[in-house]
């Protein structure tokens, strides 16, 4: 009778699942759109392009690639065949001048069709041929041809290709501008041996450009140059020649110097810039070779000559120029930032330059969706109060105040867990390095910044206890180039209090020691520094010129060392504290450990639609001296929207040990450890315009340097800790309004670290057909932006 019982079942399962798919697919059929269309039109259903090759011709896919996006116009995405945003269209009606629900919704959702007839074969063949001379094809022919179905049609693009010319020679003059070609050359985009393109020459006379006013000329332009190309030197090899375009004019070949420089800070106020009468209506002062004036004395000069990278003497310089306005703008404080030059001679310039200020003070407003690692997500609200100009050297001072109520969803807690949020922080930011003794910032294309801050954040976990902690910090921020920045606080100390626990939750710590030692009370003086290598980043204070497209392979790198209690510790010392005994600074504990972790991305653009971002993060700490424990808030936690995924947060580790069975109150899961390590792998793509997609994987866990009793098999080993993973997928999908991400996620395990060594995959057991198992470990995430 069970046999038959089971039997049926399956049967019912395999007749819903046939029927489900026969529904889905009688519903994208209908949405083809194909009996809209009318006799003889047919749908443009893609190009397809076929290489005919005469000789070794190497990188036919990204030749390819590149053709393939300069093919317009674009077919209607289509989903198994169907057409949906079509079929939208048409069903909605076409008539644009109509209004009401049906018109919005086919210019939200619906899609003007595509046809065979929209294209222009014989163009495009045309710029295809030209891209290909462009890129050193010369002798490669295009031809178009239709290939025609009913419904659909497409287009063929045969191709005649043949190997590419390269650059034998680059001959450049010496001559008053390029009196030193080796210089010149030296960070050229045009190589010999190389394939001859068109772009990369046109970059190279932008770059040349920049190099010529970086030398003081500047009526250059980048139209006054001209490469000669002599293609009879045979081969298949080409001899380029730099020189001067014939209608260059001579003040192009005149190297400038600057005469006065005038900075007027509040240029809201004038009307007319070349109103010569304005110095004897407001104050001029002269500071540093610079004739500063202000009709309301805002700002201290001194300040503002300070991020001027033009001089009285010096000849003109385009990057002097741009990192002028960039250091300007990057204070905050200015609206706009313009510099306007005239000749004062044949062989001088005058500048002015005008600045608008922002208001001094400001206040924002603002409701935020919040969303955390360890999955609390909900609304909260915030206040921030700036003054630009705090102390006339325009440091930002800001006062923030934020509200968050937050709730944790999960399939593995019975109940939502909540928790309410307030904090408020002081920051004060100065555009110079305050240091005690006098140290050279030899970056001239970015302010360093000095910063204080001082804050408190009160947090309530209903039910269970509250948190309360204060924070204050100075230290110092530096951009050493557009990719790599710097921070180093010398002073950071947190004070953690933990009180109003309940009953369930004092009984909680009393069954885990360790667990009640990481809420103690702590005092956490240190100091902290942090590395950030970002190749995504773009120069704000110069042109980039490129030789290729944008980047398709980008890195991220963080680095972080915190170390904490050594100076507290040899003052207690001295003070005759015990050596036995905890040492105490203000009637409470201090921490004292070393903790330092690291955070690696890889970004590859595969195409436009297309993306691969790898991860790996690895993080240690570990207390020594007046420290048993790691704090709480500095220790390591795995699982979650930005972590596993298909694990719970905090729920991994440490180890072998069960973090979610084991724990008695499974809806206070907060497994925590010394040493972390962590990978992910996502691909990311696009579904429908802001509708994005990914799958992805993720492993990891957390450990312990010593023994926990409460936590069998915490302990790391370097033996074994590879085969102690926790392994996830997932899939999900992400709502990209540029400004505003929404994800939602959804994991489920592949390993389990705490079963058996020969059954932690547990990939055999996925059942998606299955409730108890879709119950027990379908993880869904929901979150705000992109995990990494």
């Amino acid at each position: 009778m069970i046999g038959i019982t089971n039997r049926l079942k399956a049967f019912q399962e395999r007749l819903v699942s046939n029927l489900s798919f026969l529904i889905i697919a009688a519903i994208l059929a209908s949405c083809t759109a194909n009996k809209f269309l009318k006799e003889g039109e047919s749908f443009y259903g893609g190009a397809t392009i076929n290489f005919h090759t005469n000789g070794n011709v190497s990188g036919k896919r990204a030749i390819k690639s590149e053709l393939e996006e300069l093919i317009t116009p674009k077919p209607n995405s289509t989903i198994l065949g169907s057409r949906p945003g079509v079929w939208i269209y048409y069903v909605t009606g076409t008539d644009a001048n109509k209004k009401g629900l049906a018109t919005w919704i086919r210019k939200k959702f619906g899609r003007e069709p595509v046809l065979i007839t929209d294209t222009k074969p014989e163009i495009t063949a045309n710029i295809l041929q030209g891209n290909l001379f462009n890129a050193g094809f010369f002798e490669s022919q295009v031809q178009s041809s239709v290939e025609k179905k009913s419904k659909k049609s497409e287009v063929i693009y045969d191709i005649e290709l043949y190997p590419p010319f390269t650059i034998r020679r680059i001959d450049v003059p010496r001559d008053s501008i390029f009196r030193n070609p080796e210089d010149l050359m030296k960070d050229t985009f045009v190589k010999e041996k190389e394939r001859y393109s068109l772009e990369k020459l046109s970059n190279e006379q932008s770059r040349i450009e920049m190099y010529a006013e970086d030398l003081g000329y500047y009526y250059f332009d980048n139209r006054h140059l001209l490469f000669e190309a002599d293609t009879a030197v045979g081969g298949r090899e080409i001899d380029l020649k730099l020189t001067y375009a014939p209608d260059t004019p001579e003040k192009a070949k005149r190297r400038y110097t600057f005469r006065n420089i005038n900075v007027v800070n509040d240029y809201s106020v004038w009307q007319d810039e070349s109103d010569t009468t304005m110095r004897d209506r407001v104050d001029t002062v002269r500071v540093d070779g610079y004739r500063y004036i202000s009709k309301q004395g805002n700002f201290r000069p001194e300040i503002l000559a300070s991020m001027i990278n033009i001089d009285s003497g010096s000849f003109y310089s385009r990057t002097g120029h741009n990192y002028t306005i960039s250091h300007l703008m990057n204070l905050g404080t200015f609206k706009f930032v313009n510099i306007r030059y005239h000749e004062a001679d044949s062989s001088n310039l005058n500048a002015n330059i005008f600045m608008t200020p922002l208001p001094k003070k400001s206040i924002r407003l603002e409701v935020q969706g919040v969303s955390k690692s360890n999955n609390f997500v909900g609304p909260g609200i915030g206040a921030t109060f700036t003054n630009r100009n705090f102390l006339r050297g325009a440091e930002q001072f800001q006062l923030k105040f934020n509200a968050s109520y937050e709730v944790q969803l999960s399939r593995q807690q019975p109940e939502p867990l909540n928790a309410v949020e307030l904090s408020a922080e002081a920051s004060l930011s100065v555009p110079r390095m305050l240091l005690p003794v006098r140290i050279e910032y030899y970056s001239t294309k970015f302010i360093p910044h000095t910063k204080f801050r001082l804050g408190s954040t009160f947090q309530r976990r209903i039910n269970y206890f509250q948190l309360n902690s204060f924070n204050a910090g100075s230290g110092y921020t530096w951009r050493e180039t557009t990719t790599k920045n710097h921070e180093f606080y010398p002073m950071d100390i947190n004070y953690v209090n933990v009180s109003q626990e309940s009953d369930e939750f004092k009984e909680l710590l009393e069954g885990n020691p360790y667990l009640n030692n990481s809420f103690q009370d702590q005092f956490i003086p240190g100091m902290r520094y942090s590395f950030t290598l970002n190749t995504q980043l773009q120069d704000p204070g110069g042109t980039n010129y490129s030789a290729t497209k944008d980047r398709r392979s980008n890195f991220f790198f963080n680095g972080n060392f915190s170390l904490a209690g050594n100076l507290v510790n040899w003052i207690t010392k001295g003070s005759g504290s015990s050596e036995d005994s905890t040492r105490e600074v203000f009637g409470q504990p201090f921490s004292q450990f070393v903790l330092g972790d690291v955070d690696v991305r890889y970004y590859w653009q595969m195409d436009s639609k297309n993306r691969l971002v790898a991860r790996i993060a690895i993080g240690s700490g570990y207390a020594y001296g007046n420290s048993v424990l790691l704090p709480y808030i500095k220790q390591f936690a795995t699982g979650g929207s930005n972590s596993i995924r298909a694990f719970p947060a905090r729920s991994v580790g440490p180890g072998t040990y069960d973090g979610l069975s084991d724990t008695e109150d499974v809806q206070f899961i907060d497994q925590r450890g010394d040493i972390k390590l962590e990978g992910n792998l996502e691909y990311r793509f696009d579904i429908y315009r802001f509708l994005k997609g990914a799958v992805f994987i993720d492993a990891g866990n957390i450990w312990l340097w010593d023994d926990d009793p409460q936590r069998p098999g915490a302990k790391f080993d370097k033996s074994t800790f590879i085969k102690e993973l926790a392994v996830g997928t997932g899939f999900g999908l992400r709502m990209d309004f540029s400004f505003f991400i929404l994800r939602f996620d959804l994991g489920f395990p592949l390993r389990k670290p705490w079963l058996q060594a020969d059954e932690r995959w547990v990939i055999r057991e996925v059942d998606f057909s299955n409730q108890d198992w879709r119950s027990k470990n379908l993880v869904f995430n929901i979150a705000i932006g992109y995990p990494f």
